[in-house]
């Protein structure tokens, strides 16, 4: 049975009719559940969330990246419950499911799991594409105001998407126990082991990529900051120079000097040399 948004009273009676316990059916019922797994009365019970976000919203919460399935299952039934439409339960019905390829509810919630998995495959490799292409702006200096806040949005979504992953663990490794020789099993542990170090290397490339844009932003402003100095430094000698002989004593033997103002501009240029010379051989310059 797959129930798609169904109200407070569709879900009682599912679970009077099924013997589902009640705090379970609650749990369903929450659409920003977590990953969780559960047996009681025979009946074991998971929630998994699949990737479903839209790119062109700003991630910000586990909520935005993914949706929920509950799924209540024994040997002899199994239920899915989720609000929006899930196009992958329907593939697996019409390939699995109507072909008798998969004949116990067991196989099936296998083939959710993978199929849940692999919806976070293809958004991995999109990401990884954009930390591509923000590296090579960065790397030939083709840096934006915003590019700073764009690495740190696909940071973000490595980050819930591999929470997300690392919390389908649970539901994951408790079927993986009960149904301990389906071979199909260990390809969702591969999908699960996969899709969990693909987030894993986007979240660390990311973030190294992060740490250079602000390291080559750091080294831009030393640079400016450089040029500054060394014209402070060249000119504050030849401040000093210039605001002794504006002092208007009246007692100034200097400015009686008939070869005193070319003395002023030959000491002003001596001092602009040694001063040049000095960080030449600092290798300041």
């Amino acid at each position: 049975m797959d129930v798609t948004d169904p109200t407070m009273q569709e879900m009682a009676e599912i679970g009077k009719a099924y013997n589902l316990d009640q705090f379970t059916i609650m749990d369903c019922m929450e659409p920003d559940h977590l990953p969780k797994y559960d047996e009681i009365n025979e009946v074991h019970f998971l929630i998994v969330r699949f990737f479903a976000h839209d790119f062109h919203k700003r991630v910000v919460t586990i909520q935005d990246v993914s949706n929920k399935i509950a799924i209540f299952y024994n040997g002899n039934f199994i239920i899915t419950i989720h609000k929006p439409k899930v196009a992958f339960l329907e593939t697996i019905q019409r390939k699995f499911v109507a072909t008798d390829t998969c004949t116990t509810p067991a196989q099936v919630v296998t083939k959710i799991l993978w199929y849940t998995l692999n919806s976070y495959d293809d958004p991995a490799q999109r990401l990884s594409e954009q930390i591509d292409f923000h590296e090579n702006n960065i790397m030939v200096r083709k840096t934006t105001v915003d590019q700073l806040e764009s690495l740190y949005y696909i940071k973000r979504q490595a980050s819930v998407s591999h929470k997300v992953i690392t919390l389908m663990a649970e539901p994951i490794n408790h079927v993986n126990a009960v149904e301990k020789d389906d071979i199909a099993l260990q390809d969702v542990l591969d999908e699960h082991l996969k899709i969990q170090t693909l987030y894993t290397q986007v979240y660390e490339d990311v973030n190294n990529l992060m740490n250079l844009y602000l390291s080559f932003t750091a080294q831009r402003t030393n640079d400016v900051m450089k040029v500054l100095t060394i014209f402070s430094v060249f000119f504050m000698p030849l401040t000093f120079i210039s605001g002794i002989y504006g002092m208007n004593f009246k007692f100034m033997p200097e400015l009686e000097h008939h070869s005193g103002y070319p003395l002023a501009l030959l000491l002003m240029v001596a001092t602009t040399l040694t001063l040049y010379f000095w960080m030449k051989r600092k290798r300041w310059l």
